[in-house]
């Protein structure tokens, strides 16, 4: 049976109101949707995602408005997708979140502004969040910059032409 760090299941924003902070390593297999998107880990060395987050209340007396910063960082594998073997790729996290009233007013303000915003929600919890920002870090397609071993050229064989036995039956209507 897997245990759950209870702070990863803390909801998000009441632990920003109360002025959390945290820096903890959680395992690849805590982070179940990132361990889905990565190869599985050799037996001896499992990644490990370093990570931390801060809570602040800025303009405490005009706007107060919640600010939270993660850093996070984790090594994991995925498969190269020219050379098909695997290869190591860093996730690194590093980004600013303010927490606005409401959805409909993150969506109005998110142009304007370079942080990203959040509105508090129950299910939004720091697991998540961290979840959310490593599955964003990954690379839409992984692959080397130069890989040392180029796939094998399967010898062509006499294969037959695709459109031979459709000549075939054209010929035998005439």
């Amino acid at each position: 049976m897997k245990t759950v760090d209870p702070l990863l299941t803390l909801e998000l924003y009441p632990w920003a109101m109360a002025g959390g902070e945290a820096s903890l390593s959680t395992p690849l297999s805590k982070l179940s949707r990132v361990a889905q998107a990565t190869l599985p880990p050799a037996h001896d060395h499992m990644p490990v995602c370093q990570w931390q987050l801060h809570s602040q209340l800025k303009h405490p007396d005009t706007l107060k408005q919640l600010w939270v910063h993660l850093k996070a960082s984790l090594l994991v594998e995925q498969i190269c997708q020219r050379c098909l073997l695997p290869m190591p790729v860093s996730l690194e996290v590093d980004r600013h979140f303010r927490f606005v009233a409401d959805e409909a007013t993150a969506l109005a303000e998110d142009d304007d502004c370079d942080e990203d915003l959040l509105s508090p929600a129950p299910e939004l919890t720091l697991l998540a969040l961290l979840e959310d920002e490593l599955l964003l870090a990954m690379p839409l397609i992984a692959r080397h910059g130069v890989c040392d071993e180029p796939l094998p050229v399967q010898p062509e064989q006499d294969a037959p032409h695709p459109f031979a036995a459709l000549a075939g039956l054209k010929l035998g209507k005439q």
